[in-house]
């Protein structure tokens, strides 16, 4: 094999790929940094180094693994002096490469269909090693697949099946699993985060840097900066500056009402979350597991007594099991899909709430007052994952379903959800049936 030069984040992040520890390698955080090369090269030498083994290249859809990553892939096995029907042969319709030495590549669609939501089609697959592509398209559901798929001949040749993972910044599961924990030291010893953007790599023309560097801020922070803390999508309803200023921003008034917010469970998996407020102060947060409708309903009421909470500023997600909780309580049920307050123009009640603390959060008027800082992390996550739907259409303004952002975050936006619902009591007392204007990142 010829020599290949690497970067010197691309050099880091292979000998992480050759080790005898690491599992997971997430490479990445800006455009340009050669992150898909990468991938495409170890697939490559691995391949050509052990007869037999199966690795898989995923992405999202299939169609843009072929006009993107296969691409580079191709471009890898002329740079390694491999000829197609000599050294390997492509077979389109079954979107697998084979070498001469008996060893694959899969080309693998990542996304979860109507027709097959638990991605079942990848529970038959045995692999030596992956590597998905564009990590922020991909469900935390498929992460953990093929995972749990790497065994393949990892005996027979004595190797640590290992998964590589490229990515520019994202909102949801990899901030969680990767980005915070190599932030605060505590990613652990069988991960590995290499943070690389296109000033890491000399071999990109000064045009590429120019256009990066001209693109609107979000969008230029996010994939030429990599920040971590900026969304892209002009879809997303709040900013992070917005959120990190309402971290104890304000003291609470003894003498403001005091609310709890509920959002219950809908699945064992899934928490029930209670959110105490003095005024628009968040002064406690707690999270339930595994409880019973009686059982939760048993702590609210502690909860109530506690912190002095009328049965009227008592607010509870009453859509599915959480109707059980709110017959209990007798609080003020919150029906996700009822009609907007004052008739303004939102498709449903938890769209206008949304909104309605998005806007709140800008005019700094709600302080979070929590010590826990991963209580305050997992908020500013499900937070910025809030999209707006259907944006480019005249229709009433909408964000998106708890179960689209649950694909979005690879957990349900409990938090979101239960500091959303106190919106109602300042919607609900507006003196006005004016529609007010979304608010626009």
């Amino acid at each position: 094999m010829p020599d290949i030069f690497l970067t010197k984040k691309q050099t880091i992040a292979f000998e992480y790929l050759n080790d005898d520890t690491t599992k997971e390698v997430l490479f990445g955080s800006g455009a340009g940094s050669g992150k898909s090369f990468l991938g495409c090269l170890w697939v490559t030498t691995m391949c050509l180094k052990y007869a037999g083994v199966r690795y898989l290249i995923g992405r999202a859809v299939l169609t843009q693994l072929r006009l993107t990553t296969l691409r580079t892939l191709l471009e890898t096995f002329k740079m390694v002096g491999l000829e197609a029907g000599k050294h390997y042969n492509y077979n389109q319709q079954t979107n697998i490469i084979v070498f001469e030495n008996g060893s694959e590549i899969i080309l693998k669609d990542m996304a979860s269909t109507p027709s097959d939501p638990q991605m079942d089609s990848l529970g038959s697959l045995e692999i030596t090693g992956a590597f998905l592509d564009e990590m922020t398209q991909i469900s935390m559901m498929g992460y953990h697949i093929i995972k749990s798929r790497i065994r393949f001949k990892l005996n027979e040749y004595n190797l640590v099946g290992k998964l590589f993972m490229s990515c520019n910044p994202h909102q949801g599961y990899l901030k969680s699993e990767f980005y915070i924990p190599y932030i605060e030291d505590r990613l652990g010893s069988n991960k590995k985060f290499v943070m690389a953007t296109a000033m890491d790599n000399p071999n990109l023309p000064v045009q590429y840097i120019e256009t990066l560097n001209n693109l609107p801020q979000q969008q230029r922070e996010r994939l030429l900066m990599g920040n971590w803390n900026y969304t892209q999508d002009i879809n997303s309803l709040f900013d992070f500056d917005d959120i990190a200023s309402s971290v104890f921003l304000h003291q609470p008034n003894p003498n403001d009402k005091k609310y709890i917010s509920l959002d219950v469970s809908r699945f064992g998996s899934d928490r029930s979350v209670a959110t105490v407020w003095v005024g628009l102060v968040v002064v406690q947060v707690y999270v339930y597991t595994k409880l019973s409708t009686t059982e939760l309903s048993d702590e609210i009421r502690q909860l109530m007594m506690l912190h002095k909470v009328h049965p009227s500023n008592l607010i509870i997600d009453a859509d599915g099991v959480g109707g059980g909780a709110a017959d209990i309580l007798r609080g003020v049920n919150f029906i996700n899909n009822a009609g907007a307050l004052h008739k303004q123009n939102f498709s449903n009640l938890k769209s206008q709430c949304y909104d309605k603390l998005s806007q709140m959060l800008k005019e700094r008027k709600i302080s979070i007052n929590i010590l826990d800082t991963s209580i305050v992390d997992d908020l500013t996550q499900e937070l910025l994952a809030v999209k707006l739907k259907d944006i480019d259409k005249d229709n009433k303004v909408a964000v998106q379903s708890k179960d689209e952002m649950k694909k979005i975050l690879g957990k349900s936006p409990d938090l979101a959800d239960s500091i959303m619902m106190r919106m109602y009591y300042e919607i609900k007392n507006m003196n006005t049936t004016a529609r007010y204007a979304i608010a626009r990142i």
